[in-house]
C-alpha cells in the first residue's frame, strides 16, 4: 500500500495536542495589521490568540492572505520525492482562493511526478468545522484506508458537517465582505446579531437573525431540529473569540435540547476572527446534512 500524507491549514483551528498525536503537517495562515505580517500557528508561536483578539477590540484592521500556489509546491515537493503521496484538505473553496491555488499547484507537481497521488479535498468549510473532518481523515488513515477511500468518505461527511455562527461586529463582517448582502439582511437595527450558516458550497450565508445572545441560541436550536437526531450522541464543538459565557450557555442548551452530546469549547482562530472580530460564537456539530437554503 502506497503512504500518503494528510495536510491541512491552520484555519483548521485544531488544538495543538492532535498536531501531537498525528504528527499533522499543515500550512501556517497569514493575518496583517497594516504592513505587519503575522503568521498563526497552533500552538501560537506565532502570535498569542488573546492579544490578536486585543487588537481587535482597539479597532485595529485586520487582514488575511490566501496560501500561494508556491507554497503548495514547496511543501508538497519533499514528500513526492520521498515516493509519498498527498492528501490535502483545505478551507473552503466559497471562502478563499486558496483551493484554486492548491488546483494550481497540484497541475504543475504532477507534470513531474507522473506516478505519485496528489489528492485534495475541498472541505466546503473553516474553523473546527474543518476540523472535524481532518480529525476523521486521520483517524481513517491510522486504521489503514487508502488514500481514495479518504477523499470519498470526507466528500460525503463534508456536506453532514454543520455550523452556525453569530458574530458581534457587524461592521467587521461586512467589510470583510464574506456574506452577499449582508447589509439588506441585517439592516440597522441595534442589538441584533445575525445567525450564518455554511451551505452547501462552503459559503457563508445569513438565515437568521435575533435581539440577545440567548434567544440567538434558542433560533440555533431551531434550526438544528431537522437536522440531528435524539440523543444526539456526537461531539457538539463551539468556538468563540472572548466570548466564553455565551458559548458555555450555548452548550448547555443545546445539549438540554438534543438529549446528550460532548461539548468541547476552544478559540475561534484569527482567520475567521479577522472577518468576523471579537465576541463571535461559532457551534458545530455533525448532522443528517446542512441546512438547505431556501
Amino acid at each position: 500500500m502506497n503512504k500518503f500524507v494528510i495536510i491541512t491549514d491552520a484555519t483548521c483551528d485544531l488544538p495543538q495536542s492532535i498536531v501531537d498525536q498525528y504528527h499533522l503537517d499543515y500550512f501556517p495562515m497569514e493575518v496583517n495589521f497594516g504592513e505587519e505580517v503575522l503568521k498563526q500557528f497552533l500552538d501560537e508561536r506565532g502570535f498569542k490568540l488573546q492579544d490578536f483578539y486585543a487588537r481587535l477590540d482597539n479597532k485595529e484592521v485586520a487582514k488575511t492572505s490566501l496560501i500561494p500556489m508556491q507554497a503548495f509546491i514547496d511543501k508538497f515537493t519533499p514528500y513526492l520525492e520521498k515516493g509519498i503521496d498527498v492528501f490535502y484538505l483545505g478551507l473552503s473553496s466559497g471562502l478563499s482562493a486558496t483551493w484554486a491555488q492548491a488546483n494550481l499547484a497540484r497541475e504543475e507537481l504532477l507534470a513531474h511526478f507522473k506516478n505519485r497521488k496528489i489528492v485534495l479535498v475541498d472541505s466546503l468549510s473553516a474553523s473546527l468545522a474543518e476540523g472535524v473532518l481532518v480529525i476523521e481523515a486521520l483517524k481513517m488513515q491510522k486504521e489503514g484506508a487508502t488514500i481514495e477511500e479518504v477523499a470519498t468518505h470526507i466528500e460525503k461527511l463534508r456536506h453532514q458537517v454543520v455550523a452556525f455562527l453569530a458574530p458581534q461586529d457587524l461592521k467587521t463582517l461586512e467589510r470583510g465582505g464574506r456574506v452577499s448582502a449582508a447589509k439588506a439582511f441585517f439592516g440597522n437595527l441595534m442589538g441584533v446579531v445575525p445567525i450564518i450558516t455554511i451551505d452547501d458550497e462552503g459559503k457563508l450565508v445569513p438565515v437568521s437573525k435575533a435581539r440577545g445572545f440567548k434567544k440567538v441560541a434558542m433560533e440555533m436550536i431551531e434550526l438544528s431540529k431537522d437536522l440531528v437526531k435524539k440523543p444526539y450522541k456526537g461531539s457538539i464543538h463551539i468556538v468563540h473569540s472572548n466570548a466564553l459565557e455565551s458559548a458555555q450557555l450555548l452548550g448547555k442548551m443545546f445539549t438540554e435540547a438534543f438529549g446528550g452530546g460532548e461539548v468541547i469549547i476552544s478559540n475561534l482562530g484569527p482567520v475567521i476572527s479577522a472577518h468576523t472580530g471579537t465576541g463571535s460564537v461559532c457551534i458545530i456539530f455533525t448532522g443528517e446534512h446542512r441546512l438547505k437554503i431556501k
